[in-house]
């Protein structure tokens, strides 16, 4: 099937579809249009998360479980 006979079978099945169905097809173009959350970021965090990325590829993190036990023994007393 091309583009246009897709095209066409989209618009015969909208023109017969019922409320719940425009709703939810209305949900998906909205949520197509809206931007990347990525996107809203302020530069400074996005290069902060960037660099951390980089650094756990590099092995040089911690396991959260390590962190946490670490956290909660020292606050949890």
């Amino acid at each position: 099937m091309d583009i246009i006979q897709l095209r066409k079978k989209i618009h015969e099945y909208v023109d017969q579809a019922d409320d719940r169905f425009l709703t939810l097809i209305t949900g998906m173009i909205e949520a197509d249009k809206s931007s990347d959350w990525w996107d809203e970021l302020h530069p400074n965090l996005k290069d902060s998360l960037d660099r951390a990325l980089e650094q756990s590829k590099r092995g040089e993190g911690r396991p959260h479980k390590e962190v946490m036990s670490e956290i909660k023994s020292k606050y949890l007393k």
